[in-house]
């Protein structure tokens, strides 16, 4: 059965893809909870006009992530902490990496894109991976003294 998706399904296809899904599935989840619509011919029309605009959207960001990772690929970010020995007293989060990049490189960075482990706890040098799009990833450079 063709249906057209309504929202992101992982592993299916995004908003407003036209996909082929067997019917018992289509049936049973997709249409009583409001996933996808039947495909019919008008619908499908539709469908394609918002496909295009949704490409178009994603062409946009991905250009604009692209400057952006052209900015940050050579950046480097200094945190000085107070710490004993090496252990910081607190540590470095995403919040505090996207603040320090929109004071020090005038570049916005949502601290969902930044993509760390976990906080950083310890003195040291660390590389810190961004996602801005979808396949546009940057990495910075953070370095982390102790405050003396």
């Amino acid at each position: 059965m063709k249906v057209i998706l309504k929202t992101r399904i992982p592993h299916l296809g995004y908003e407003w893809d036209i996909v082929t899904v067997k019917d018992g599935y289509a049936r049973n989840f997709l249409l009583p909870k409001k996933l996808a619509d039947v495909a019919t011919p008008n619908r499908i029309k539709i469908a394609e006009k918002r496909m295009e605009e949704r490409i178009k959207k994603m062409e946009e960001l991905v250009a604009n992530a692209k400057e952006v990772a052209e900015k940050l690929a050579h950046a480097k970010l200094t945190f000085k902490k107070k710490a004993r020995g090496k252990k910081l007293y607190g540590s470095i989060s995403e919040k505090d990496i996207a603040e320090a990049l929109k004071k020090e490189h005038k570049v916005e960075v949502d601290k969902d894109a930044i993509k760390l482990k976990e906080h950083l706890k310890e003195v040291g040098d660390y590389k810190v991976a961004i996602h801005l799009a979808e396949k546009v990833k940057v990495e910075i450079k953070v370095k982390i003294e102790a405050e003396q």
